[in-house]
């Protein structure tokens, strides 16, 4: 169980640090086609969190 727990908090690290890279504090701003590739890769890393909590969940 422990290994899920870190896969989930490594994967809310991935998309804290995405939501970061888009935001008002950012180092510089993305372009359109970064902006789309990295929401496409944040939805990918929410399903698979929302994925690992059900399992969690279930156990």
């Amino acid at each position: 169980m422990s290994d899920k727990i870190a896969e989930v908090t490594s994967q809310l690290e991935k998309i804290k640090n995405g939501l970061f890279r888009m935001g008002p504090d950012r180092i510089r701003a993305m372009s359109t086609h970064e902006t789309d590739d990295l929401l496409i890769e944040l939805a990918k890393v929410t399903d698979a969190a929302l994925a690992n909590v059900a399992s969690l969940k279930s156990k």
